[in-house]
């Protein structure tokens, strides 16, 4: 899928489950006056789905494992990391693509290797302790955890075997392992390496399409409409060396162009998903494309885009250093939540929601100065309950303190991170430990608002 497909598939979700909220994949669900909120399979509503849930969590994962990807990649321009020697790997078998799209219809739960997620998974890989790039911090390994939960999580679904995890893994470091090749290639000037990593780029994407594609009849490999997964990958791949590109040539829009890779690469979760559920649809219970469960990707994927800039907006200030485009992105990612309280709860909402979220984003920055040096350091432990009442005020079914705890346990987790990232500690850990807290505040969110409007969050 082109990358203005995408964002004609996004606009189309506007108007069917969130006018505002510029982000929400396509639906597939049809508009009934109301919502059968007792009868879903996997759970009581139609956010809590389990194929709703599986959707989220991979969502969640790979809007993550792009930033991470980011942080590797501006240290191998940078001449700090290098990509480590790999072989293509490849599925052991091969079969033809289907000319034909595989149907959309998403759902799962995973497991962060840094903090418990909202369903534990047993690891299905074994693999090294690092993935494809060595960093001097914690980047590469954080970057190689994320891998294991994505691969555990795809792994989860009955039918794809015993063997599906061990495979999926070793491409998709491949992957890493070619983008980290691209960088250096960039840095280095180096037009022929550049064309070579691309090339590889492009052998991997049809290979994990083909593993995939083996395992689950409903993932097509490539198609005429470019919606198989290697279609998928190819896209995926070319926003991520845009913004390797831009970090080479240290380009302003570099971080601007990391948040379109992450927000790009959703519909794959949706590709992903959609596939597992229908070939499990025991497993993965209810809806995962309908208007609920477009809302709680939505709102996950927002959530794990501000933990992410949050992060690299503290990189900056702990150092001394202005916020500069990463904290023009994390403003821009405070408007991007609040257009979902504008959709559900109208513009005197979003406004009290910005100056709540707002004042907690300066207070976050204010402490990360404090450790450079500048400006006493501000008490965050206020934040959650204040999200909290503002959430519990808008709707009975929204609760002021299962919101408010869940997200002060994400507020502590980027407290943890400034005091990591201010002393030279482990910092990138920390961050999935707090990326691996959106989940849950994701989930009740989108199940509050789903409840206090039925007929327009369907299953």
């Amino acid at each position: 899928m082109t990358i203005p497909t995408r964002r004609l598939a996004a606009l189309a979700a506007v108007a069917l489950a969130c006018a505002a909220c510029s982000k929400l994949p396509a639906s597939s669900s049809t508009a009934t006056t109301t919502a059968p909120t007792t009868t879903i399979q996997g759970a009581s509503t139609p956010a809590l789905t389990k194929a709703a849930t599986y959707r989220a969590q991979l969502t969640y994962l790979l809007v993550e494992h792009v930033f991470l990807l980011a942080r590797v990649t501006g240290q191998v321009v940078n001449g700090a990391a290098s990509a480590a020697p790999t072989t293509t790997a490849a599925p052991t078998t091969t079969s033809a693509a289907p000319t034909t799209t595989a149907a959309a219809k998403p759902g799962a739960t995973t497991t962060s290797t840094t903090a418990p997620a909202e369903t534990a998974t047993t690891a299905t890989t074994a693999a090294p302790a690092t993935g494809a790039v060595q960093t001097p911090d914690d980047a590469g390994t954080a970057l190689d955890g994320n891998s294991h939960d994505i691969t555990d999580l795809l792994a989860q679904a009955q039918g794809y075997g015993a063997t599906f995890g061990s495979a999926f893994y070793d491409l998709w470091t491949q992957r890493i392992g070619d983008v980290a090749a691209y960088a250096t290639a960039k840095a280095a000037n180096d037009t022929k390496g550049a064309q070579a990593a691309t090339a590889a780029l492009a052998t991997n994407a049809t290979a994990i399409g083909t593993l995939v594609h083996q395992s689950n009849k409903y993932i097509a490999v490539t198609t005429v409409k470019t919606d198989g997964l290697a279609d998928e990958l190819t896209t995926d791949n070319g926003a991520v060396t845009a913004f390797v590109d831009a970090q080479a040539s240290k380009a302003t829009g570099a971080t601007g162009d990391v948040v379109t890779a992450a927000e790009q690469v959703r519909h794959t979760a949706v590709v992903l998903a959609a596939a597992a559920a229908k070939l499990d649809p025991d497993q993965f219970p209810g809806t995962a494309t309908g208007t609920a469960a477009n809302l709680r990707a939505s709102v996950t994927s927002a959530l794990a885009e501000h933990v992410a800039l949050a992060g690299l907006t503290v990189d900056q200030l702990v150092k001394g250093a202005a916020g500069g485009p990463e904290r023009a992105a994390l403003d821009a990612n405070t408007t991007q939540i609040a257009n979902v309280v504008t959709a559900n709860f109208g513009d005197p909402a979003a406004r009290q929601f910005s100056g709540i979220w707002g004042n907690y984003v300066s207070s976050l920055a204010a402490l990360a100065r404090s450790k450079g040096g500048s400006g006493t350091a501000p008490d965050l432990s206020g934040v959650g309950a204040q999200i909290g009442n503002f959430f519990g005020q808008q709707a009975p079914s929204l609760s002021a303190s299962t919101i408010g705890a869940d997200a002060q346990k994400m507020v502590d987790a980027l407290t943890a991170y400034v005091a990591a990232a201010s002393s030279g500690g482990q910092p990138v850990t920390q961050l999935r430990v707090a990326a691996a807290t959106v989940p849950k505040l994701g989930s009740d969110i989108a199940e509050g608002i789903a409840e206090a409007k039925p007929a327009q969050y369907l299953p």
